[in-house]
């Protein structure tokens, strides 16, 4: 049966969760993490979010942020952690940023506990990726990215682009996800992935652009 064909919208979002709740889903609102949530449907009505753009996110400083605003960009979505062995990386994607930023291209960085390796709160990651990792894209709230109540954005990623043997589950951090400029998913790169792989994609699509 199609979301439209069941009566589901949208509730209007909250600064608690950070994003707009499909109807026959509920918040709790009670949790202290800032988008813990629980769905009362199966659990593949997440896919009642049609589209990346019907999801909202809390920015590192609490305010909403509308993926919508993000339309007609490329987008790198990414789970990060400043304790994992691959923080490095945090450096070369804020190289790739710099290089692609001026075509439309902008990464999203999500922090994440899930795997045990980001202690920090939401005030201290704000300060240690911009002073010591010198991030300068747009980062965002602690976010769980795996399990029955992961944020909407990676249930939404990972079922539409699942990893290696069709795992709907991040592996774990620095996964890496490209949206195209009209909010499709199009690829996924493990975190092993070398940057340059993934710098060599986006010169594809641009090229790609370029020529239609």
């Amino acid at each position: 049966m199609s979301p439209s064909s069941r009566g589901l919208g949208h509730r209007p979002f909250t600064a608690v969760t950070g994003v707009r709740i499909p109807l026959g889903m509920c918040f709790l609102d009670t949790s202290p993490h800032p988008v813990l949530y629980i769905t009362y449907l199966q659990p593949g009505d997440v896919l009642y979010i049609e589209s990346i753009y019907d999801i909202d996110i809390c920015s590192s400083d609490g305010k909403i942020t509308r993926l919508d605003d993000y339309r007609g960009h490329i987008i790198m979505v990414v789970n990060m952690a400043t304790e994992c062995g691959f923080n490095d990386q945090l450096i070369e994607m804020e190289q790739t940023y710099q290089q692609f930023k001026d075509q439309q291209v902008v990464i999203l960085g999500f922090p994440s506990d899930q795997f045990n390796q980001e202690p920090l709160d939401d005030d201290e990651l704000s300060i240690t990726y911009e002073k010591k990792f010198e991030v300068s894209f747009p980062l965002f709230r602690k976010t769980l990215v795996n399990g029955p109540h992961a944020h909407p954005l990676f249930q939404y990623l990972c079922k539409r682009l699942p990893g290696v043997f069709g795992t709907e589950s991040i592996k774990w951090n620095f996964t890496k996800f490209i949206i195209d400029r009209n909010g499709t998913p199009l690829k996924r790169f493990s975190p092993i992935t070398h940057i340059q792989s993934v710098n060599d994609y986006l010169e594809i699509l641009l090229q790609e652009e370029k020529a239609a």
